[in-house]
């Protein structure tokens, strides 16, 4: 019996400084609370890291010779634009609080035809680059002889850089044109056709009507897509556009209102244009361009280097390239 209550003792003992040590703990914490906002980028594990976006482009501004880069971000990072393999960095900014950041350089010290990438390096010293490229394409590059059609796209009388934003294995976005306006019918555009080596390639536009987008490729139909709620379009297709010259056809199907009656009839907006792949660029990357750029009389042709090898051209139209269209 006498050990018996010197166990039992002894359990009460226990149990009273394990009950002693968890009050204490919990009452700590209470006093000293750790917020989530103490967690700093250098404390989180490869594989959060890895979940962090990169820097994102949001918009590119001309005006005269000065460029206004904006975007998002890691709030506290340091972000910079740069050119030439991280060789020349034509600009560096900040990210504020918001995970906004805005950027500025000149075109007199970047003269030429070249492709800008972004840099981002977070507080903890970890560097990511952007997905994203821009090419810029200064206009006193084009051919004097074709004055008439690389014309100004304002009114404000000012020389316009192309400018592209491009990402792999995603269509360009125009967001700037040397010319008077992008090709179009009745608010239906063709902003841009990528495509690759291999002769995949992706259309893409925008539509101030909704509807369904048709494409065809010398008078084959090649597949359909739909306009979205913001107005775009876009068809991505693998290995359907051979080599040689051709013309490439966009239709819009849209619903009206039948002039006779309450019935909804297809009406359409079609547009065609000349297209022509530039031959495949082979041999190693070291000895290729990061750019390459042609010249035609209603378009532009661009070529990029891509990392892990391999170009990514980009046709943009001037509205002087759409072929007339007979209709019967």
């Amino acid at each position: 019996m006498r050990k018996n209550k010197y166990f039992m003792f002894l359990l009460i003992i226990v149990f009273l400084t394990l009950l002693l040590w968890v009050i204490v703990n919990l009452v700590t914490k209470a006093k000293n609370p750790v917020p989530p906002a103490q967690v700093v980028a250098s404390e989180l594990t490869p594989v959060e890291q890895v979940r962090i976006s990169p820097a994102n482009i949001l918009s590119v501004v001309q005006l005269g010779e000065l460029f206004t880069v904006k975007g998002t971000g890691v709030s506290e990072s340091t972000l910079s634009l740069y050119r030439d393999g991280e060789k020349n960095i034509l600009a560096t900014a900040l990210v504020n609080e918001e995970g906004e950041w805005e950027l500025e350089f000149k075109a007199l010290d970047v003269a030429g035809e070249f492709v800008a990438r972004l840099l981002m390096v977070l507080p903890n010293g970890q560097q990511i680059r952007s997905d994203q490229s821009l090419v810029f394409v200064q206009q006193r590059l084009f051919p004097e002889n074709e004055g008439e059609t690389f014309t100004t796209s304002g009114n404000d009388g000012q020389n316009k850089t192309l400018i592209l934003l491009s990402a792999p294995g995603s269509n360009s976005r125009v967001l700037q044109t040397p010319f008077v306006s992008l090709p179009g019918k009745k608010g239906f555009v063709l902003e841009a056709v990528d495509y690759d080596n291999s002769g995949g390639v992706i259309f893409s536009g925008l539509s101030v009507q909704m509807g369904k987008v048709r494409i065809y490729a010398n008078g084959n139909f090649v597949g359909e897509s739909s306009v979205n709620s913001s107005g775009r379009w876009n068809l991505i297709f693998g290995n359907v556009m051979p080599m040689g010259r051709y013309d490439i056809g966009v239709e819009l199907v849209y619903t009206v209102k039948s002039d006779t009656d309450e019935s909804e009839v297809e009406d359409f907006i079609p547009l065609r244009l000349p297209f022509s792949r530039m031959p495949p660029i082979l041999g190693s990357d070291d000895n290729n361009p990061e750019i390459i750029v042609e010249y035609l009389k209603d378009r532009i042709q661009v070529g990029q280097a891509l990392y892990g090898g391999g170009y990514q051209f980009t046709v943009i139209y001037s509205p002087q390239a759409l072929i007339d269209i007979v209709e019967l």
